[in-house]
């Protein structure tokens, strides 16, 4: 089926024009899964997959939406300066290059064997692979540092060489990149219903756990909350200019640099003392020579609250590839969040400014800084109908060792190429912008954001503070990193979506109630009498309105222990 769709894909008179004479190749071929959009709509009775293709001479990746069912090629677009998970055939060959070049055998004083070169989506700032071009970075360990050598596959040609300074040890470039067992949710969409809940997930190819077709009830109605919300990349940024994109996800077709899943994805419990107040979808990706130099371990955990909130985690744990001191990595991992209060349609966005919630009328981006409000609510999505979310930017309340996500937030508008299949690296970006251009900004044209299908895109910034910063009086708590598998200290962070209260009854006096009623007022005591919208009565004890006032504060003090 999949070499089907490849061929599909290829003889479509709109991949050909994307393509035009030069030079091309098809990279990977994925089996799509919804949910999908409208102009997908057929895949949700046949069999669909994703072509990408490299377009060498323009730069670009070309990718083909195929409905096998009907033979049918349902979209195409291009995307510039950006590549797809790289192909077996491409690994392959910049291992090759690496072990023919006589630079790189007279920096080691040895050809490295296959099995030593292990190819990462490594970039260099001062370089073309500055994480536009089609490139990949191998790592070799000595006892007298660390030897970097970074391949452009587009001119099959060893791009750069250099040295950094840190001894480690040599086990570090011993990892094997694939896991002994292959998660059962690779691939494989599993649901969940619990706590008023409902969601599907999965592990994707490139875009590690996600979780799709989210509702929570209310009053007896599945309510829609988001139709899909993934982590598209990591981008770990050191401060000599160099760093990686990092893939985290099942991988596919044997290539590519993808970090895989290490065990099956994981529902658990979230306590608060020893009451359960939720559960989270939690998946651990990490090298498996992970504790050592340069082997990097991440995680998500998609939080669901049985009041109705909900929470997107990330977590980096290092250990990274500096100096072990103070030049080690920024983390900042891409988060695409497709909102859908109530339904994709007709959802709004706003920012507190101090005084009021001001609504975005187009695409743009911030960086989390003042005011907040007293909550300490940042941001707001709305629907049409009233209802919403207010979204609560981490500033290290939420008890589980963040310290703050100091994160960017983009609003676009929805668009099926950008994001609704796995996406390949994003564009106008690499591993080592300190502003906002991590990618999301590529979506943003000056689109409505008013009663729209929009797209919440989260990155946040986390900063390593590795033992020996500790030690020597640069911080006060390691962050982001490892020592060894037993001594860790992850950097968790990430969002919080808070239900809107709904507005409130109505409340009467009780001689207009008795007026409609027939209802005669009580001597001796304290009824509250609200009216419905729908004009039905009822009266109920002042408690209610108690138990409102205090949600927010209990919501507040809830600290999480994970089991």
């Amino acid at each position: 089926d999949q070499m089907d769709a490849q061929s599909l894909a290829i003889a479509d008179a709109r991949v050909q024009s994307e393509l035009g004479a030069g030079r091309a190749e098809v990279f990977e071929v994925f089996p799509l899964f919804g949910p999908y959009p409208a102009e997908w709509s057929a895949c949700s009775t046949g069999a669909c997959y994703q072509v990408d293709i490299y377009n060498f001479d323009r730069e670009a990746t070309v990718t083909a939406i195929v409905d096998q069912g009907t033979g049918q090629v349902l979209d195409v677009w291009h995307i510039d300066g950006v590549f797809p998970l790289v192909n077996k055939r491409l690994y392959n060959r910049a291992v090759e290059i690496i072990q023919q070049s006589p630079d790189v055998e007279a920096a080691l004083g040895f050809v490295p064997e296959a099995a030593q070169i292990r190819l990462m989506d490594q970039i260099h700032m001062d370089s073309q692979c500055d994480g536009s071009r089609l490139c990949a970075g191998a790592t070799f360990y000595s006892d007298s540092g660390a030897l970097w050598v970074l391949v452009d596959l587009v001119d099959e040609k060893i791009e750069k060489i250099w040295w950094s300074d840190r001894p480690v040890d040599m086990s570090s470039a011993l990892y094997n990149p694939k896991p002994e067992r292959e998660p059962e949710d690779c691939g494989t969409t599993i649901h969940v219903a619990r706590d008023g809940w409902n969601l599907d997930y999965r592990t994707t190819p490139t875009d590690a756990l996600e979780i799709t077709s989210v509702t929570y009830n209310v009053d007896g109605v599945d309510r829609p909350v988001a139709t899909r919300m993934k982590l598209v990349e990591w981008h770990a940024h050191y401060p000599s200019g160099f760093g990686y994109r990092d893939y985290i996800g099942c991988g596919g077709g044997g290539g590519g640099f993808a970090i895989y899943p290490y065990g099956n994805t994981q529902v658990l419990d979230i306590n608060s003392g020893d009451a359960v107040i939720g559960f989270e979808v939690v998946q651990d990706f990490r090298m498996s020579n992970w504790g050592n130099s340069c082997n990097y371990r991440y995680e998500q955990h998609f939080q669901f609250f049985d009041d109705g909130r909900f929470r997107v985690v990330t977590g980096a744990y290092g250990q990274g590839c500096g100096n072990n001191q103070l030049n080690e990595a920024t983390y900042r991992p891409v988060v695409r969040i497709d909102i859908a209060v109530n339904g994709d349609d007709n959802d709004s966005f706003a920012v507190w400014d101090g005084a009021t919630w001001a609504d975005q009328t187009t695409e743009a981006w911030w960086l989390q800084e003042a005011p907040y409000t007293a909550e300490g609510y940042r941001y707001r999505v709305t629907d049409q109908s009233g209802v919403g979310y207010y979204i609560e930017p981490g500033q290290g309340q939420f008890g589980d060792g963040g310290t703050g996500d100091n994160a960017y937030m983009y609003l676009t508008q929805h668009h099926a190429s950008e994001g609704d299949s796995d996406m390949p690296l994003l564009p106008n970006t690499g591993c080592c912008n300190n502003n906002y251009m991590q990618g999301p900004q590529s979506y943003i044209d000056g689109e409505s954001t008013t009663d729209q299908n929009i797209v919440l895109w989260y990155v946040p910034q986390s900063e390593t503070i590795t033992t020996w910063a500790v030690q020597n009086g640069y911080g006060d708590a390691q962050y982001c990193w490892t020592d060894n598998t037993s001594n860790y200290w992850p950097c968790f962070s990430g969002p919080m979506f808070v239900p809107i209260p709904e507005s409130p009854p109505t409340a009467v006096s009780l001689s207009t109630l008795a007026a409609n009623d027939g209802l005669e007022p009580t001597q001796g005591g304290f009824t509250l009498v609200l009216v419905l919208a729908a004009g039905l009565s009822m009266a109920i004890a002042t408690g209610f309105l108690l138990r409102r006032r205090n949600l927010a504060a209990q919501q507040a003090s809830n600290v999480l222990d994970r089991h």
